[in-house]
């Protein structure tokens, strides 16, 4: 069988692992060179100078001493100290070997979608293509170089590994008719969800997630009104179950996290180290976020001017400055359109709805006002809009497809160029300052 009909043949039994290959050896262009660099900014804290990661006898401090919502992050750099000691390429080669994984994950939870909606099979060969055109976006772009090529944010690619693992558990028991397969893969999806919280914070929006997931691509589900006693008895059971769980997976990222909801009622209060001379308060926190997620926005459309370290003044009110109106406009155009586009177009809708969610877990206030690591998980949904919208809208979808395979090779030279700045502390704070 020749190569062109294995990649082109979906009955191939290469048709997958040929296009596995591809995103490797693209993910091998943009960060090989990142494998010579060495530890960077909080890299220091977390592995050169963090004595419990580096004895066997020690390895027991993480979890009695370290936060609990990033202990697997930090067991696994005891895993990289105990195979590399300190030399940084054994830790690079592990975030992009995570990084590649989540794509593949990407690739498949985009399928997943796909094949819900009724969209796959297609006989359609452009349409087959779709969830892998937004893999490779997700592996190219680069807002994702500072959740790969800084190796502390390994946290983050970590943490939504087991966010999109846990999510497609569940889609994958939400359409099996086999029932072991669906209590094996909820079960599936209830781990992956603790290990989720066990690496990263973002992971507590999970079950909105899930939930939201019923509400838009099962409308005639979970939540859709009973006919008889029946079947609204089985609605209320099954809504019992979901709720409960969903109260006992936040009861326990609160343990985790040692805080509680009066973080969101003005009782914090801190200095800002995004912009020297800000006193932080719940408030303008609040109000900063609103700019912070068109400054996102802004990333994913157009990744200029990127920056590890932004000088980013807070929000004193919705004028002030009037970015702050306009975000929050922009919020609410999504909202809206998460609401109306959900029967019509429920891929552009659920994808709207993964960017709000998976960015809500900002709002908890910080001294940090903003990262871009955090766009690595956003940027699921952002892609999945983008790609459903342009390509169920537009006629000519092979100029379309033309046209992203142009900005694929964009983006792909710009996360290289923007690995540039990770070789050392030295070319990562000079970009700093050319650009705060």
């Amino acid at each position: 069988m020749s190569i062109p009909y294995a990649f082109l043949n979906p009955s191939s039994r290469w048709h997958f692992p040929l296009r596995f290959l591809i995103l490797t050896i693209l993910g091998l262009v943009i960060y090989y060179q990142t494998f010579g660099y060495g530890f960077v900014f909080d890299d220091m804290m977390f592995i050169v100078h963090n004595p419990y990661i580096k004895r066997l006898d020690h390895i027991h401090y993480i979890w009695n001493v370290l936060p609990k919502t990033r202990l697997v992050g930090m067991y696994s750099f005891a895993l990289n100290y105990s195979i590399n000691q300190l030399h940084p390429a054994g830790y690079h080669i592990f975030n992009f070997l995570i990084h590649l994984l989540t794509t593949g994950l990407v690739w498949a939870c985009a399928r997943l979608l796909f094949k819900i909606t009724g969209l796959l099979p297609s006989k359609n060969r452009l349409t087959q293509e779709l969830p892998f055109l937004i893999a490779i976006l997700f592996l190219v772009h680069p807002c994702q170089t500072q959740a790969v090529s800084y190796i502390s944010q390994r946290f983050e690619s970590m943490a939504t590994l087991f966010y999109l693992g846990s999510f497609y558990c569940y889609m994958r028991a939400r359409i099996t008719s086999v029932v072991i397969n669906k209590v094996v893969l909820f079960f599936c999806c209830g781990s992956l969800a603790l290990i989720g919280i066990m690496t990263k914070e973002v992971c507590v929006t999970i079950p909105l997630m899930l939930l939201t997931a019923e509400w838009i691509l099962w409308p005639d589900g979970f939540f859709a009104s009973g006919k008889n006693f029946l079947k609204k008895s089985n609605l209320w059971i099954t809504s019992f179950v979901i709720a409960v769980g969903t109260l006992l997976f936040i009861l326990l990222f609160m343990k985790l996290c040692r805080t509680n909801f009066s973080i969101f009622f003005n009782a914090f209060l801190a200095p800002s180290e995004s912009h020297d001379g800000d006193m932080i308060t719940s408030g303008n926190y609040l109000l900063t976020q609103l700019r912070v997620f068109l400054t996102f926005l802004r990333l994913l459309v157009i990744p200029i001017n990127q920056n590890v370290d932004y000088d980013y003044p807070l929000s004193s009110g919705l004028l002030s400055p009037p970015l702050t109106l306009v975000g929050a406009y922009f919020i609410a155009v999504f909202i809206f359109s998460i609401i109306k586009l959900r029967k019509q177009f429920p891929l552009v809708s659920f994808g709207l709805a993964w960017m709000l969610i998976t960015f809500s877990a900002n709002l908890a206030p910080r001294v940090n006002v903003i990262f871009e690591h955090k766009l690595y998980l956003i940027s699921f949904g952002f892609f999945l809009t983008i790609i459903s919208l342009l390509f169920s809208q537009l006629r000519q979808q092979k100029l379309l497809l033309g046209f992203f395979i142009f900005i694929i090779i964009i983006l792909s030279a710009t996360s290289f160029q923007r690995n540039h700045v990770w070789r050392n502390q030295l070319t990562l704070w000079e970009d700093v300052i050319l650009k705060s």
